[in-house]
């Protein structure tokens, strides 16, 4: 039994900016051929998708028996029909829960903040102070590790 694969690998990257709404942006790779490209809209990535899979269709079938080929080229484009809109559905979905629960998770945080802070005794200030040096160091840490991820995802783009 003869086996032709063709895979993808689809990262998706929420980007946000000062004073910015966040934005989604997309990467997609071949994993056969290596290529990679960059997409805003989903549509561009199906593209990408279909035209490597139409390739892999014509070198199976370049030197095979012509009604085979047009037989499983329909068959291909049919499965093909089928799996774009409900893989679109199905990431619009998955990208709605993860904003709905950050969103979610960003009222709680707020809520339990001024539940806390309206029972909580007032601290002295060497305490306030001590707490905002340590959420001033924390940032610190977070923007490096957001470089340090920004870098890492360049990398794998370019490679």
């Amino acid at each position: 039994m003869n086996q032709d694969v063709v895979s993808f690998v689809l990262r998706f990257v929420r980007e946000e900016s000062d004073g910015h709404p966040a934005r989604w942006r997309g990467v997609i790779k071949h994993v056969q051929s290596d290529q990679s490209a960059d997409f805003a809209a989903f549509s561009d990535a199906l593209a990408f998708m279909q035209a490597h899979v139409d390739e892999a269709i014509r070198r199976a079938f370049s030197a095979g028996e012509p009604d085979a080929a047009e037989s499983i080229l329909t068959e291909t484009a049919r499965l093909w029909g089928e799996l774009a809109p409900r893989y679109t559905d199905l990431m619009l979905q998955s990208m709605e829960m993860m904003l709905d629960q950050g969103r979610r998770f960003s009222e709680t945080f707020a809520e339990n903040l001024a539940q806390w802070s309206q029972g909580a005794p007032s601290p002295a200030p060497a305490q306030q102070d001590a707490v905002l040096a340590l959420v001033e160091r924390l940032a610190t840490q977070v923007d490096a590790l957001a470089d340090k991820v920004e870098a890492l995802e360049a990398r794998l783009r370019d490679a």
